[in-house]
C-alpha cells in the first residue's frame, strides 16, 4: 500500500485521459454505482467504489476509484459486522445498484 494513493500523479492522470474518453463522443447519458467494496486499511481506511458510466453513444466505461472511508465509520462498520449486528450483517454494498440519468441541456 503506498502513502500517496490517493495524489498518485500516474492516478490523477489515468482519471482525467479517462473522463476525456467519455465526454469525447457527447457526454455522459448516465452514471451507476455499481458496487462498493468493504472498507480496507487500518490508519487510513478506504473502499473502491465501481462506477459505470454510459455515454451517449451506448458505451459503457467503467471507473473502480479507491475512495477514503472516515476512521469512526470504518470502525463501526468492522465492529457491528464482528458483533453480528443484523442490519449490518446483512448488508450486501458489493451488491447496491444505483442508475442517475444526466440531464441534457
Amino acid at each position: 500500500m503506498s502513502r500517496l494513493r490517493y495524489l498518485n500523479p500516474f492516478r490523477i492522470r489515468a482519471a482525467v485521459r479517462d473522463i476525456r474518453r467519455v465526454m469525447g463522443d457527447g457526454g455522459p447519458r448516465a452514471v451507476r454505482l455499481a458496487g462498493i467494496e468493504h472498507p480496507s486499511g487500518w490508519i487510513l481506511p478506504s473502499s473502491t467504489v465501481t462506477i459505470e458510466v454510459e455515454g451517449a453513444d451506448g458505451r459503457i466505461e467503467r471507473f473502480c476509484p479507491e475512495v477514503p472511508v472516515p476512521f469512526p465509520y470504518a470502525w463501526a462498520w468492522r465492529i457491528a459486522r464482528l458483533l453480528g449486528v443484523p442490519l449490518v450483517r446483512s448488508a450486501q454494498p458489493e451488491k447496491l445498484r444505483l442508475r442517475v440519468p444526466v440531464p441534457r441541456r
